[in-house]
Parts: structure tokens; C-alpha cells; sequence
């Protein structure tokens, strides 16, 4: 404000001088002075008649709120200028969020442009604009908010703002439906339904007694065995729980999930399979939770049904990897479901080096001094991410990109904990429909 005032008073100066030249050249008879003193005039004349705060209206339109990475979008935005003379600049999203890395790996311009620029003249002006948006990476976004900026051609004003339409815009994650198993997904036995890793009511049948934890039920205190307690602990009976069995998917965070590219990378090709499997597993009767290593506040506790999908569909939209993650013991949260429910972790991760190792051990064992307990039955996803960076560079080559099983990660299996299954994957070598139908009998059999 300061700068335009000081502008304001500039133009009054430079419309009093051509007023006094113009005085002395008619008093002088310099009629060759006067075109120059007329036409200086007229421009500050001009400046001043034309310094009036525009009115500015933006609307923005999407007509899907909610889509698939990978899916284009039409984005229209209608703006109507009133009053005013100058530039008028108008920034919609992505361009609105400028360098911010999350929208710029998120959306790319396919056709026409996110940001414009035009010319307000005398009259009122109504611009209509429309520019194509694709979806590239998973998560939810604010899409409503239009930045533009008020230029007058004179310098006199400078009028910055935005507009909020308070749209979010959801992409969510591709996943296949497996109609039809490729290979055996039920045993050949026949399993009784009533097993003990089950996650519902509280049956009557009796499993063991053990030590209260906060969220016991108070009538399943076991007085007796709590009054022989020698070091005066609280004692509970165990019951078996009702339902059916329970998967638990447990998502890395750590730096090498992103390698590769901010669209392809284990991580995003993992949020994928997880929402495959999750797809399977529900439809076979399976209880499935979610949680993150390290711990973090994003978490589904294992359940069954159509909701649960979309819970798990919702967590997977807000998790997001870490540059400088702390492994440590897993949630308590996660910890009491491995007690009770006794279920099949599945770690989605990539085995990419030893730092990798070292956190699945933290994340995973019980114990010290070296020991490693598992908190249960583990399978391992090593989500591979070479042969995509290799079909991204040698793809227009007609070069085979996939690189096969490397033997540093043979190693670095051996590395792990004592009795977790592995199953490497590479997503540019197998698509998601084909690993869920490979994992689909390891799960059933762990389980």
C-alpha cells in the first residue's frame, strides 16, 4: 500500500508539470512544446480516470470429485472482471500450489494451461477457461483454490487475493477385482469355522488365564487366581473369540519405498496390491486390519464386511512415506490384536538394503540381546522397484526391462528373522492380478 500511495503522489506531480509547461509555452508561443505537454496530459489524465479497485469473480468447476490414478480431468473456470484497467492473472490448481512437491508429483497438464493471463480494457470482461489435469498419484487434495493477481497497466494499483470453492479432489489407487482364483486359494481340507484367531464377541469357551490389560471386561477378572498371584497382579480369563481369521497388513514407511519415481515406487505399486488383496481376503471371509511401520496415527482395526474395504481404502489415501522414520516396538494397539486374534502379518516393503532389514527386525521381534522373537506369523512382500526405473528409461527401446531376482537380495532374505516367508514381487514384470492369485494360497496356508 505504501508503494502505491507513493505512486498516487508521483502522478499528481507529473499531471501538475506538463499543466505548468504548458502555461509557460503559451505564454512563450513555443506552440511546438504543446503536442508533448497535450499528450503527457492526457496519459496521467488517463492513469487517474482509470484507477478504480476491479471486482473480480472466480468460479471453478470439476465434474469428479473422486477418481482412479491414471484418470484425466477437466477442470473449468469462469472469470468475470468488472471495472478496472490493467493485466489480470489467474492461477488455478495444480499451479495455484506453486513448488509444493505433493501437488507438483500429483497432477500433470495434459491440455491447455492451469495459469492464464489476459488484458481488462474499458469494458467488462468474462473469460472462460479449460485445461485437462491428469491423476498420477494417490491421496486427497484441496482443488478449490484460485489464485489471481490485479496488475493496472499504469502502475497505480496491485491487487493480490484467491478464492477457496473448498473442493477436494480424491485419486485413489487402481486395484483389480479377482473374479476368477488362478491356482488353489482354499486348503483341501476342510477347516472348522470356529478357530481361535478370531476377532468378534467373546465366546464360552475357555483358552487360558492371564494378566489384565486396560480393556479387559471387568466380569472376565478371574478373583480367585488374582488372590494366588505372588507378585499381586490382576488376572483375567481368556475366551475364544468369534469370527473368522484375521490379516493384518503392515505398510513400511521408510525412505526406500520411494525409490524409483514419485508415481511408481514400491510404495504406491504396495497401496495397490494391499487394496487387491484386501478386495480377496473380504470376499473369503477374512477379517482385515492395517497398520504402519513405524507406528503412526493411521491404523484399521481388523474387521470384516464391504465398509472395511473402504476403511482400509481411506487409510491408504493418507499414508505417506518418511524421510527420517524411528523404528521402534510396534503399536499397542497392534499388540493386544496379536494377542488376541493371533493373526497373519503381512509387511509390504522393499527389501532394497540393510537399513530396510534392520527395520522389519525392530518393527517385528520380541526380546533383547539380539533376540528376535516374532510377534507372529509373517509374510513379507518385497515390492522390487529396478525393473521399473529400467522400463521408465529403456520402455522406447523395445528393451526388456525386467532384471530379474537380484543376488544382493538373497542376502539380504537371509538377514531377516528367523521363520518369515518371503515373496518378492516386481511390478513390472507381474501385474497385481497375477500376485494376488500367487500370494493368495501362502496367506491361506500361514492362516
Amino acid at each position: 500500500m505504501v508503494m502505491v500511495r507513493e505512486i498516487s503522489k508521483s502522478y499528481y506531480l507529473l499531471m501538475a508539470i506538463p499543466i505548468f509547461t504548458a502555461i509557460m509555452a503559451f505564454i512563450a508561443t513555443a506552440r511546438d512544446l504543446l503536442m508533448a505537454v497535450v499528450f503527457s496530459a492526457i496519459m496521467v489524465s488517463l492513469a487517474m480516470a482509470t484507477n478504480t479497485s476491479p471486482t473480480i469473480t472466480v468460479e471453478l468447476q470439476v465434474p469428479r470429485t473422486r477418481v482412479f490414478a491414471g484418470d484425466e480431468v477437466e477442470v473449468r473456470a469462469r472469470v468475470s472482471v468488472r471495472g478496472g484497467f490493467g493485466l489480470i492473472s489467474i492461477a488455478m490448481p495444480p499451479a495455484t500450489y506453486g513448488g509444493v512437491a505433493r501437488y507438483r508429483e500429483g497432477f500433470e497438464v495434459v491440455s491447455g494451461k492451469a495459469a492464464q493471463v489476459f488484458f481488462k480494457g474499458f469494458g467488462n470482461v468474462e473469460r472462460e477457461f479449460r485445461f485437462r489435469v491428469r491423476a498420477m498419484k494417490r491421496g486427497v487434495y484441496d482443488f478449490g483454490r484460485v489464485r489471481y493477481a490485479y496488475h493496472h497497466l499504469f502502475g497505480l494499483r496491485i491487487i493480490e487475493d484467491e478464492v477457496d470453492e473448498e473442493i477436494r479432489l480424491i485419486v485413489m489407487p487402481r486395484y483389480r477385482i479377482i473374479r476368477r482364483s488362478v491356482g488353489r486359494i482354499k486348503p483341501a481340507t476342510v477347516t472348522p469355522r470356529v478357530t481361535p484367531n478370531r476377532l468378534g464377541p467373546h465366546s464360552t469357551d475357555f483358552r487360558d488365564i492371564r494378566e489384565y490389560v486396560p480393556g479387559d471386561p471387568f466380569k472376565f477378572i478371574n478373583w480367585k487366581a488374582t488372590a494366588r498371584s505372588v507378585e499381586g497382579k490382576v488376572m483375567v480369563n481368556e475366551y475364544d473369540r468369534e469370527g473368522l481369521r484375521n490379516v493384518v497388513f503392515l505398510i513400511d514407511l521408510g525412505p526406500w519405498m520411494r525409490l524409483g519415481y514419485p508415481h511408481e515406487n514400491p510404495l504406491e505399486y504396495g497401496a495397490s496390491l494391499v487394496l487387491s488383496l484386501t478386495k480377496v481376503l473380504l470376499r473369503y471371509g477374512y477379517n482385515v486390519g492395517l497398520w504402519t511401520i513405524p507406528p503412526s496415527n493411521i491404523y484399521v482395526i481388523p474387521s470384516s464386511g464391504q465398509t472395511q474395504f473402504y476403511r482400509v481404502l481411506n487409510a491408504l489415501l493418507r499414508i505417506e512415506y518418511l524421510e527420517k522414520p524411528r523404528y521402534e516396538v510396534a503399536d499397542p494397539a497392534l499388540l493386544r490384536v496379536v494377542v488376541e486374534t493371533k493373526p497373519v502379518l503381512i509387511v509390504v516393503t522393499n527389501i532394497a538394503n540393510r537399513d530396510a532389514v534392520n527395520a522389519i527386525r525392530k518393527s517385528l521381534c520380541l526380546g533383547q540381546d539380539g533376540r528376535c522373537r516374532l510377534l507372529g506369523r509373517v509374510l513379507v512382500i518385497d515390492v522390487s522397484h529396478g525393473s521399473v526405473v529400467m522400463r521408465e528409461k529403456l520402455g522406447e527401446y523395445g528393451v526388456e526391462t525386467c532384471i530379474g531376482r537380484i543376488t544382493t537380495r538373497g542376502r539380504l532374505y537371509r538377514a531377516l528373522p528367523r521363520g518369515v516367508l518371503v515373496a518378492p514381487w516386481d511390478p513390472a514384470c507381474e501385474g497385481v492380478g497375477l500376485a494376488v492369485a500367487r500370494l493368495m494360497p501362502r496367506i491361506r496356508w500361514l492362516s
